[in-house]
C-alpha cells in the first residue's frame, strides 16, 4: 500500500523513521530479516549511499542510558500518587467499605488491557513519544497530531493538577501536624487562588529538568522508592493494627456490588502514569526488551501495593471513621500511634513531588518528537551539548508553573481524565491496526470497523451510564452491545492476522527476532475491551469535561492545519530523502529496489 501524498493529513511515519542508531543496526545487519517500506512519493527518494558500515541517527536527544530500574522508577514515580494516600479513603468510606481492595483489582486489570497494548507498541516503535510516535504509524499525522495534544493534558495539566495538591497538603500538613501560626497559615494561602507552595515545587522541578534527564534520573529513582517504602511502612503499619471486625461485612449491604464497580471507575485514574515510561523509551538501554517490561513490572507493583495498602487500611479502621483526605495518618492517630501518623502526613509531603517531575520531563520530549516532525516550531526540538531539550524543558515549566499557581482543577479534573482516556483509545486502535490488516478485496475495512466498534462502544457506555432509568434503556445498551460484539468477531473473521508488524501500513519491519517482542495475546479482543473500557470510564464524566476535549481537540485540529500541515516534514520532504539518506548505509545482503519502492533481503 503506497503511503498518501504530501497534502493528506492522514499520511503514516513509517516505522524504520523512528528507529535509532541501535535498531538500524539490528535491522540493516541481520541476516534473516527484511525490511519494507512505501516511499511516499518517488521524486522524493533521495540518493542511496552504499559504503562502510556506519549509521548516523536521528536523534540529539541523550544516548541510551535509561536501565530497566530506571524504567520501573519513572513507572513508579508517575503512578503512585493521590491514588494510594487519598483515593483510598475516599473510596473505602463512600463506595466500597472493605471491598476497596477488590476495586483496586478491578480497574487494575482494566488498566492492564491498555497497558498490553502500550508495552507491545513501546517494545516494536522504541521511540520517544508514546501514543504520539504510535498514532503517527498506525493512523497518520493529523490524529497523531491529537493524540500529542491529549498527552499534554497528562504530563503538564495532570502535573500542573498534582503540583496543586501537594501545595494544599503542605498547607493542611503545617496546620494540623506542626500546629503552625494562623500568620503562617495566612502567608501559605493567601487566598484569590493563588497557591505558593504549587509555584514553589513546579519552580524546583523546572530547575531540575533543566540541568538534564541524568540529575532529573538520580532525583526520581531516589525519592520514587522512598515513597514505595512509605507505602509499605503504612502497609506493615496496618496490619499490625489489623481488627478483622473492621472488615465484616466485606461489601456493606449500603454499597453492594454497583459500590465496589463504582469504586473500580474512581480508582483507574490511580493507575494513570504507567505510559510516561513509553515517552522516554527513545533513551532507554534495550528498549525493546525494557521498556514493555518496565510497564509489565509497574502495573504488578503498583497494583500489589495498592491492594495490600487499601486492605491494611480498612483493617485498622473501620470504613465508615476512615477520612476521605487523610486517611493514612488519621488512621493511625485513632489508633494511638501517633509518630506514625506524623510519619506518614510527613512522608505524603515529600515524596508526592516526584509526580510533578517526572510529568515535566515527560513533556519537553513530546514537544521534542513534534518539533522533529515539524508540527511544532523548531526552538521545541532545540538540544544542548549534552542532548537536553533545555528550552523545550524551561517552556514546559513555566506553563506548569503558572497553571499550578493560579489555575483551579476542581472543574478540570474530568476534562484532563478524559483527554488521557481519548489517548489510550487511540493507542489500543493503533495496536489492532499493526496487527490486522484488511482483505485485499476491500482495502478500506479495518479502518471501517474500528470506526464502527468505537461509535458503538461510546453509544453503548453513554446509554448504560445515562440511560438505564427505564425498560427501553437496558434493551437500547443490549442491543449495542451485541453489535460490538458482532463487530469483534468480523474483525476477526475478516481482518486477518498481519503477515509483519504493520500489515498493510506505509511500512513494516519483520525480523527472525519477532519472537523476543513482547506480544499482546488475544487481540483485537484485549485492546477492543480496553476500548470499551475506557469508554465506560469516559461516559462517567461530567459533560463539561468532555465537551472541554472535543473544544480543546478542534482547537488543536486548528493549530495543526495553521501551522503543523504547512511545515510537516513528511508532507514537505518525504521520509525517504530525510531517513534513507540518513541511515547512509545498506547491508550488502540487502538489495534496494526504488521501482517498487521496497527494500527486501536476497535469499
Amino acid at each position: 500500500m503506497i503511503a498518501r501524498g504530501r497534502g493528506d493529513p492522514f499520511l503514516r511515519k513509517p516505522i524504520w523513521a523512528f528507529l535509532t542508531e541501535e535498531n538500524q543496526k539490528i535491522i540493516f545487519n541481520e541476516g534473516n530479516s527484511y525490511f519494507q517500506g512505501d516511499l511516499p512519493n518517488e521524486e522524493h527518494a533521495g540518493p542511496i549511499c552504499h559504503g562502510p558500515s556506519s549509521v548516523t541517527t536521528q536523534t540529539s536527544l541523550p544516548k541510551r542510558h535509561l536501565t530497566l530500574f530506571d524504567l520501573v522508577s519513572i513507572g513508579l514515580g508517575g503512578t503512585i500518587g493521590s491514588g494510594i494516600f487519598v483515593l483510598n479513603g475516599l473510596i473505602a468510606h463512600s463506595y466500597a467499605g472493605p471491598a476497596v481492595f477488590l476495586s483496586w483489582i478491578i480497574s487494575g486489570f482494566a488498566a492492564l488491557l491498555s497497558g498490553c497494548c502500550y508495552a507491545e507498541l513501546s517494545g516494536r516503535i522504541p521511540s520517544t513519544g508514546s501514543s504520539y510516535a504510535y498514532t503517527f504509524v498506525a493512523l497518520g499525522e493529523l490524529p497523531a497530531f491529537l493524540a500529542a495534544g491529549m498527552l499534554s493534558l497528562e504530563f503538564l495539566l495532570s502535573g500542573s493538577a498534582v503540583a496543586r495538591s501537594w501545595g494544599d497538603k503542605v498547607v493542611e500538613w503545617a496546620r494540623v501536624q506542626l500546629s503552625a501560626s494562623d500568620r503562617v497559615t495566612q502567608l501559605l494561602q493567601p487566598g484569590y487562588n493563588v497557591n505558593p507552595m504549587a509555584c514553589l515545587i513546579s519552580i524546583l522541578a523546572t530547575i531540575l529538568v533543566t540541568m538534564g534527564i541524568k540529575e532529573s534520573k538520580i532525583v526520581t529513582d531516589f525519592f520514587t522508592w522512598i515513597k514505595v517504602l512509605l507505602v509499605l511502612f503504612m502497609t506493615v503499619g496496618g496490619f499490625l493494627l489489623f481488627n478483622a471486625e473492621n472488615i465484616t461485612p466485606i461489601i456493606p449491604p449500603e454499597f453492594g456490588v454497583s459500590g465496589v464497580l463504582h469504586g473500580a471507575m474512581s480508582s483507574f485514574f490511580g493507575y494513570l502514569g504507567f505510559d510516561a515510561v513509553c515517552c522516554v523509551a527513545g533513551e532507554a538501554i534495550n528498549a525493546e526488551r525494557n521498556v514493555p517490561l518496565s510497564i509489565m513490572i509497574t502495573l504488578g507493583l503498583v497494583t500489589s501495593l495498592y491492594v495490600s495498602a487499601s486492605l491494611a487500611l480498612v483493617g485498622m479502621q473501620n470504613y465508615t471513621e476512615i477520612s476521605s483526605e487523610s486517611g493514612y495518618p488519621m488512621a493511625f492517630h485513632s489508633n494511638g500511634v501517633v509518630w506514625a501518623s506524623q510519619l506518614t502526613a510527613a512522608g505524603e509531603v515529600i515524596t508526592l513531588p516526584v509526580v510533578v517531575l517526572v510529568s515535566l520531563v515527560m513533556q519537553p520530549r513530546l514537544q521534542f518528537a513534534l518539533a522533529k516532525d515539524g508540527l511544532l516550531p523548531p526552538i521545541f526540538s532545540d538540544v544542548d551539548s549534552n542532548g537536553n531539550p533545555r528550552k523545550g524543558a524551561l517552556f514546559a515549566g513555566i506553563l506548569m508553573t503558572v497553571f499550578a499557581t493560579v489555575l483551579p482543577f476542581d472543574a478540570l479534573d474530568d476534562f484532563i481524565s478524559a483527554g488521557i482516556l481519548v489517548a489510550f483509545t487511540m493507542t489500543n486502535c493503533s495496536l489492532i491496526i499493526m496487527r490486522r490488516q484488511s482483505p485485499e478485496s476491500n482495502p478500506s475495512l479495518l479502518g471501517k470497523l474500528l470506526a464502527q466498534f468505537n461509535t458503538l462502544s461510546f453509544a453503548t457506555c453513554l446509554v448504560l451510564y445515562h440511560g438505564l432509568g427505564v425498560l427501553a434503556g437496558y434493551a437500547f445498551a443490549s442491543l449495542l452491545g451485541i453489535l460490538c460484539i458482532h463487530t469483534v468477531v468480523t474483525i476477526c473473521r475478516q481482518c486477518p492476522q498481519a503477515s509483519s508488524f504493520g500489515g498493510s501500513t506505509s511500512s513494516r519491519v519483520k525480523s527472525q527476532g519477532d519472537r523476543n517482542y513482547f506480544t499482546t495475546p488475544f487481540v483485537p479482543m484485549i485492546p477492543c475491551l480496553g476500548i470499551f473500557v475506557n469508554y465506560i470510564l469516559l461516559c462517567r464524566l461530567s459533560f463539561f469535561g468532555i465537551g472541554l476535549v472535543v473544544l480543546y481537540a478542534l482547537l488543536l485540529a486548528l493549530f495543526y492545519f495553521l501551522y503543523g500541515a504547512n511545515h510537516s516534514i513528511g508532507r514537505r520532504e518525504g521520509w525517504t530523502r530525510r531517513h534513507y539518506s540518513s541511515i547512509g548505509v545498506v547491508h550488502e545482503n540487502i538489495s534496494l529496489e526504488l521501482n517498487s519502492f521496497s527494500i527486501q533481503t536476497i535469499t
